[in-house]
C-alpha cells in the first residue's frame, strides 16, 4: 500500500510543480547557457569581456557555477534606479551578462523562466545578499535569486586585475 501511495503521489507532486512553473526540468539545479556579452561594471569603468576569450570562458563558467544548485527565490526586486546606479556609481561592482535568446534558472519558482540577462552586484547595494537579478529587455524580472557565496567571482576578478577595488 506505501509502495503504491508513492508510486503515484511522487510522479503526481512532480507534474504539479512542473505545470505551477512551466518547466520540467524545475529539479536541475543546472544553469549552463552561454552569455552573448559580458559586461563588469567596474566602480563606475566598464570592462567589456569578448566572447571566445580566455575571460569571458572562465568568467562564464564561475558565474554558471555559481547559480546552478540550490538557490533561494526572494521578492527582492532591482528598480531601474538601481540598474542605473549598477552601470555608472563608482561604488559598485556589478556583472552583467547579456544572452541572445531568453534562458530560464530552472526551480521550483515560476520567475525567471524569459530572462535576457543576469545581472550580479558583487560590492554595493544589494551585494553582501549574494543576489542574482534578472531583466528582460527595458524590465526587471520579479524577485532574485540568492545564491551561497559571489566570492568566486570576486576573486577572478581580483586575480585576473580585470576589476579592483578602489
Amino acid at each position: 500500500m506505501v509502495g503504491m501511495a508513492v508510486l503515484f503521489l511522487v510522479p503526481l507532486i512532480y507534474l504539479i510543480i512542473a505545470l505551477n512553473t512551466g518547466d520540467l526540468l524545475w529539479a536541475s539545479p543546472v544553469f549552463s547557457y552561454q552569455p552573448q556579452t559580458i559586461v563588469i561594471h567596474c566602480f563606475g569603468e566598464d570592462v567589456y569581456l569578448e566572447s571566445g576569450t580566455t575571460d569571458f570562458d572562465s568568467l562564464t563558467e564561475l558565474v554558471n557555477q555559481n547559480i546552478s544548485g540550490r538557490k533561494r527565490w526572494d521578492s527582492l526586486t532591482m528598480s531601474d534606479s538601481t540598474y542605473l546606479d549598477y552601470q555608472s556609481d563608482p561604488q559598485m561592482m556589478v556583472v552583467e551578462l547579456s544572452y541572445s535568446e531568453p534562458i530560464r534558472v530552472h526551480s521550483r519558482y515560476k520567475f525567471y523562466s524569459n530572462v535576457k540577462q543576469i545581472i550580479i552586484p558583487l560590492v554595493g547595494r544589494h551585494a553582501q545578499r549574494n543576489a542574482v537579478f534578472g531583466r528582460h529587455g527595458d524590465l526587471p524580472v520579479p524577485g532574485s535569486f540568492h545564491v551561497g557565496t559571489m566570492a568566486p567571482i570576486r576573486g577572478y576578478l581580483a586575480e585576473t586585475g580585470l576589476c579592483l577595488e578602489p
